[in-house]
């Protein structure tokens, strides 16, 4: 009878586990987004005098592990960014497309390293294509810096440095 019992048992908890992104893992070449996983971040501009707008990130799991999904919005100028990273088999290398809800799209290639996530890319804007370069380094307090880069001729040419922090799962301490 105890050995039906966990039978019973894990059946639900694998069932309860495939209901659940959380329980899933991604496929090896996007190991290294594991730690970000199942993350909501809230941070604001520090390298320019802009507004101090809330901008929220969110790190999820899609397709049975195949695509890390991140979200990004800002609610305070109704702006939404979903970028989706795969491994292309192809290219043997993590690729993105991001999509945006004011017609800016972007594709390009991605690494981890370290705590260090570097975005090489191409955005598509109303004024033509823009080649850019972002990084999201996780510092040793746990805030989470984004750095945004465009091509300036041979050099890159700094746009923006967002610092995130971790906002807390709800009923958890900060």
């Amino acid at each position: 009878m105890r050995t039906r019992g966990m039978i019973v048992l894990t059946v639900l908890l694998s069932l309860a586990c495939a209901a659940q992104a959380s329980c899933e893992q991604p496929i090896e070449p996007l190991a290294g987004f594991a730690p970000l996983l199942g993350t909501h971040w809230m941070g604001h501009f520090v390298s320019l005098p802009a507004p101090p707008f809330e901008h929220f990130i969110t790190w999820d799991l899609a397709l049975s592990g195949q695509v890390i999904r991140w979200l990004k919005t800002v609610d305070d100028v109704g702006f939404v960014m979903e970028t989706y990273f795969y491994w292309d088999r192809i290219r043997e290398t993590i690729a993105f497309v991001q999509l945006c809800n004011n017609g800016i799209h972007g594709t390009g290639v991605a690494e981890v390293a370290d705590d260090t996530l570097t975005l090489l890319g191409v955005a598509m804007q109303p004024s033509g294509a823009i080649e850019f370069r972002q990084t999201f380094e996780q510092l040793e307090d746990g805030a989470l810096v984004d750095r945004y880069d465009t091509r300036a001729g041979d050099a890159w040419s700094p746009e923006h440095v967002i610092v995130y922090t971790l906002v807390p799962e709800e009923g958890t301490e900060p």
